[in-house]
């Protein structure tokens, strides 16, 4: 559906969260980050774990939980001193999910990737994302299978 009237006409009507309210997550999203990778950190498996922002919130890093990682506060703090294993973590990301995985419903309807900053238009283009994402790195790897060429 194409709206009658500009983004930015848009934007000041909808009254948009905060940009902190939209770097936070929430508990639900937390059970989601939790349900992709699990309590653990995901670079050293300590069982004590913390969310991280893959792209930081100052870098407006969202709230989407495909952008959160579970690290222990070590690894967190390394990532956050070194820009190569924070890039490093954004990649995977990246390779997983799609190149939006960072964005919210806000920034996709901002970007014209969806119609309507609703729930449901937003997880179904993330979805459409991922299996992309999940297409090109299975095209790639039968790519790198020995006797291909």
């Amino acid at each position: 559906m194409t709206h009658p009237y500009s983004k930015e006409m848009q934007l000041n009507y909808n009254k948009l969260p905060s940009k902190a309210k939209r770097s936070e997550f929430t508990s639900r999203q937390r059970k989601e980050v939790k349900r992709l990778y699990g309590d653990c950190c995901i670079i050293c498996l300590h069982p004590d774990s913390q969310l991280h922002h893959r792209v930081f919130r100052s870098q407006n890093g969202r709230n989407n939980p495909r952008n959160g990682a579970p690290l222990c506060q070590g690894c967190h703090d390394y990532v956050h001193a070194h820009t190569e294993a924070a890039e490093q973590l954004r990649q995977e990301a990246a390779a997983r999910f799609g190149p939006y995985y960072y964005f919210d419903k806000y920034d996709c309807w901002k970007h014209a990737l969806i119609d309507e900053p609703d729930n449901k238009a937003f997880e179904d283009f993330m979805e459409k994302e991922e299996r992309k994402a999940h297409e090109s790195v299975c095209s790639r790897d039968k790519g790198d299978q020995p006797g291909r060429g």
